[in-house]
């Protein structure tokens, strides 16, 4: 059953990054297929990775939120570079 749900959620997951076309849509698609993910490696009883996954997992999602809203401000803004790097 938990490899039926794990499956599920990764095609879910991967069905959602195809069809949404905002960038914040994708990237919590990207967690579901996350999810289903640590739900594989759980079935399979790799315990120590899933726990290291579940931690790490929603601080990278974090980062790269961040990442986005940053680069979506400097867009609107069109700064320009302060130096040339050659």
């Amino acid at each position: 059953m938990i490899l039926l749900i794990s499956a599920l959620c990764c095609i879910v997951g991967s069905l959602g990054v195809i069809v949404h076309t905002d960038i914040i849509n994708k990237i919590i698609m990207l967690t579901l297929i996350e999810i289903g993910i640590i739900g594989f490696i759980t079935y399979y009883y790799y315990l120590d990775v899933a726990i290291v996954a579940a931690i790490t997992e929603p601080i990278v999602t974090i980062v790269i939120l961040i990442g986005y809203m940053k680069y979506k401000k400097l867009k609107e803004e069109k700064v320009e570079p302060k130096a040339i790097i050659p």
